[in-house]
């Protein structure tokens, strides 16, 4: 049985989470289930018997039967959970010492061992395949736009299906996320999103656009509702469901399998976008760009998450290091070799 004040407490603390900390709608509806691992942890027991609960939280959570969880997905539960004592301490009348300082300092993620897997991210020949894949219905034309538009942009899901058609111009290799015009981005950031400017892909994204907008307002989303029994556009639909981001996911998933491709999920495409970038931008403003393009605050953001190389990749890079081979002398140092020489040769000798 769970504690009715303690669900009490939890539903405040989640208020405060959105009201002062402007979480979105699917962040309270995670940390709304992982702190149910917390209230079952606690059952019956007041919030001030926290500290005397064996087993501890971690170790509760590792011993959960089948849970099989991943050493990020605990790292999640535990954190989630030390924010709320945290928050309960501070927050509540009378918790300050009962939840002491020291306890709750000791909440901390247990090491786990990390299982090895390898990156995954739509790779620019997945890409090229998913263009040149057959398509039956409006249907499969909008899902295949959409995804070669996720690769050029490594536009979120979520912004991507609340897009205006107003937000997308291609002349220009542009997206605007836009809040002001309705784009539901992450943090509720505002930037314009450039494209890559890969020929042999926009055409396809180019195509839909043009219909879209010889068909609907530009007011109207550029990934179209399209009605289920006629399969052409629904103009009486004018807003995002909360499952719009499901419907582009299972229209994916159910064309891919059709044509004969791997499924990659929408988020991948994204990954596919920064891996891109990461293996053909080396310079510092070149890599600050496209950080920025994801839209993420910081280019050390970017990094810990698309900055992990693959093995292969690893692999060739390491290779690239051969001690017994002397490098290879650029073209720039080839010529200010040959400028010192030739200054050498002209200049008188100091002896003389």
């Amino acid at each position: 049985m769970i504690n009715r004040d303690n669900w009490r407490i939890v539903n405040d603390f989640l208020k405060y989470r959105k009201d002062r900390k402007h979480l979105s709608e699917k962040s309270l509806r995670l940390e709304r289930t992982w702190l149910q691992h917390t209230l079952l942890w606690l059952g019956e027991k007041p919030i001030e018997s926290a500290p005397k609960i064996r087993p501890v939280f971690s170790d509760y959570v590792l011993c959960l039967k089948d849970s099989n969880y991943s050493a990020e997905y605990v790292r999640k539960l535990v954190s989630t959970n030390k924010r709320f004592f945290e928050w309960v301490s501070v927050h509540k009348d009378g918790y300050k010492q009962k939840l002491p300082i020291d306890w709750l300092d000791d909440l901390t993620v247990p090491r786990l061992p990390e299982k090895e897997k390898e990156h995954e991210y739509v790779s620019y020949d997945e890409i090229l395949q998913i263009a040149h894949a057959p398509v039956e219905s409006l249907r499969d034309q909008r899902i295949q736009a959409a995804a070669i538009l996720w690769f050029l942009s490594g536009i979120r899901i979520g912004a991507f299906v609340t897009l205006p058609i107003k937000a997308v111009n291609l002349d220009d290799l542009e997206i605007y996320q836009f809040p002001s015009l309705g784009v539901q981005t992450k943090f509720k950031k505002s930037g314009t999103t450039d494209l890559l400017n890969l020929s042999d892909l926009l055409e396809i994204p180019k195509r839909w656009d043009r219909l879209v907008r010889s068909q609907l307002p530009d007011s109207s989303f550029w990934f179209a509702p399209l009605s289920p029994d006629t399969g052409t556009f629904d103009r009486s639909i004018t807003a995002i469901g909360a499952n719009r981001s499901q419907r582009a996911y299972k229209d994916l998933k159910d064309w891919l399998e059709r044509v004969g491709l791997p499924f990659r999920s929408p988020h991948k495409f994204r990954h596919g976008y920064a891996t891109y970038c990461m293996n053909h931008y080396k310079e510092l403003p070149q890599l600050k760009a496209f950080s920025q393009n994801l839209m993420h605050s910081s280019i050390t953001i970017t990094d810990s998450i698309y900055g992990v190389l693959s093995n292969a990749s690893k692999k060739k890079n390491l290779l690239m290091l051969n001690p017994e081979k002397p490098e290879e002398k650029t073209e720039l140092v080839q010529k200010l070799d040959e400028l010192i020489r030739l200054i050498k040769q002209n200049t008188p000798n100091n002896s003389e």
